[in-house]
């Protein structure tokens, strides 16, 4: 695949991207291209893996995802570009930022018409298909087939919308719970899928672990007499030290819990008798006892997929890939959500296997981003890429030789607006990183120092304290700034945001 600069030309309709990178019909002389699962999870966030070692993983039940790991490769340090559902998504399938693909934000859907990965593995031979959770708004488009839900969906007996059927009104109701759902009917195109001629893109997206957290009754029992453990930072009045920005703190999910019972599985939380730091801890402990319930019924279901793979005989020549839109605060900094562009909310848990190609039990520490997910699966597909996109494909790195020109630094852009979780941008070096919280000054804050925040990773990987004021990192922070106006211009994102960005979040 041959090297391209990061800039891209934007832009650029569908047809016309064919026409300047055409995809070789003549696929007699390339080697066998490899199937392409790609499974996603909503918001299910890497202190749950136990792969990753993290302070929850050797209470998670993730003995599946943990093999794919073990028999291929593990991403440390890959980021989304915007820490929210919808965006994620559309930043996943054109390989774009959001300012680019036009969706910044939950209100935005993809435009059908617009270029994505699933249309260039169509033109380069694959049959493509969508199943689960598409949450784009728009039907989706470049795909063979798909049978989503159309917007969040129910955890309990989902309605999916199936190619063929009306979008707006042609859904079917199916009965269980959506990750087993959304499972078998994976694995029933899976069986049935009509050109087996073809190598195939399937990508199985899970409702789970989206808020409400719920899970099957039959992980009910699961953690019931266990108290699992607590963030480092959880009981602290303000979090980080010297934060400029509020979060949805641990007692606005309390609030909902009180607020709509049966929104959420059993047991009910009850603080009744419970002062505030108290309430705080039992509040936490449904919280993630109700997430790793729900993780667990994830895993068994990529249980589900990995076990056909192995009956097929297909396993050595498919590339598997499980990830998440995005990371979550489970409790750190007393913060649940995401959104922000703190480590647990920015970091996306990927993992991925190839056995044809990469070896078991890699790990990557390369900085690498859900723009580059298209053009990986591209490279697979020895498909030509289009100019518009702005990721890069990490192969390479997989196979343990990084580019000398792969990046050092990324660029963030959170759109979406609210006083307690403000519109902001930054830059995150492979120590440092510096966030802008513009959107404080759109709700009147006159001072720009005041709506900066600074970490040194290496000797604060907790982000525990905002160091922007500390004269120390003077001369870095100023580095930085250049940096993220360099990343801004490269990436396109060059108007102001206190007028073309930032829009109110409805959530």
């Amino acid at each position: 695949m041959r090297r391209r600069n990061f800039i891209r030309t934007a832009g650029l309709s569908a047809l016309a991207l064919s026409r300047a990178c055409p995809a070789r019909s003549d696929q007699s002389n390339k080697p066998k291209r490899p199937n392409i699962l790609f499974i996603m999870a909503d918001d299910h966030t890497s202190q749950t893996w136990g792969c990753y070692g993290l302070r929850l993983s050797k209470h998670a039940r993730t003995k599946n995802i943990d093999r794919i790991a073990a028999e291929g490769a593990l991403l440390k340090n890959c980021f989304c570009t915007n820490s929210i559902c919808v965006p994620s998504r559309g930043s996943i399938l054109t390989g774009q930022y959001s300012h680019i693909n036009g969706v910044k934000t939950l209100r935005e859907g993809l435009d059908p018409k617009a270029d994505n990965v699933a249309k260039q593995l169509q033109i380069a031979g694959y049959e493509t298909a969508v199943i689960g959770k598409w949450h784009l708004k728009k039907q989706p488009s470049g795909f063979d087939y798909y049978n989503v839900l159309r917007g969040q969906g129910s955890y309990h007996n989902p309605t999916m919308f199936q190619t063929g059927a009306d979008w707006l009104r042609g859904g079917r109701k199916h009965t269980g719970h959506s990750t087993d759902v959304i499972t078998g009917q994976a694995l029933k195109w899976l069986s049935e899928r009509k050109a087996k001629n073809k190598p195939f893109c399937l990508m199985c997206h899970f409702k789970a672990v989206h808020e409400p957290f719920y899970s099957h009754g039959r992980y009910r029992k699961l953690y019931a007499n266990e108290d699992l453990p607590l963030p480092k930072d959880l009981m602290e009045p303000a979090s980080p030290k010297g934060t400029v920005i509020e979060g949805w703190p641990l007692e606005t999910l309390k609030q909902r819990y009180l607020k709509n019972p049966r929104r959420y599985a059993p047991p009910k939380l009850d603080v009744s008798n419970l002062d505030p730091p108290a309430a705080r801890k039992a509040t936490y402990q449904k919280f993630m006892k109700d997430y790793l319930r729900t993780v667990a019924g994830i895993d068994e279901n990529i249980g589900r997929l990995l076990k056909h793979l192995d009956k097929t005989g297909q396993t050595d020549n498919t590339v598997v890939i499980y990830t998440s839109d995005q990371g979550y605060f489970l409790g750190e900094h007393n913060l649940f959500d995401k959104r922000l562009m703190l480590e647990e909310s920015l970091r996306m848990p990927f993992v991925i296997r190839y056995p044809s190609e990469i070896k078991g039990g890699t790990v990557v520490d390369d900085i690498v981003l859900n723009i580059d997910f298209a053009e990986l699966m591209l490279d697979y597909a020895s498909a030509d890429i289009p100019s518009a996109m702005q990721g890069r494909s990490f192969r390479a790195n997989l196979k343990g030789h990084t580019p000398a020109d792969w990046r050092k630094a990324m660029y963030y852009h959170y759109w979406s607006h609210q006083k307690p979780r403000p519109s902001h941008y930054g830059i995150r070096t492979g120590r440092y990183k510096l966030i802008f919280y513009y959107g404080l000054m759109r709700d009147g804050r006159k001072d720009p120092k005041a709506c900066w925040e600074f970490y040194d990773l290496q000797k604060d990987p907790d982000e525990l304290t905002n160091q922007h004021a500390n004269p120390e990192y003077k001369t870095v922070i100023s580095r930085l700034e250049k940096q993220l106006g360099d990343l801004r211009n490269e990436f396109k994102d060059t108007a102001n945001p206190l007028r073309s960005g930032g829009t109110r979040s409805r959530k």
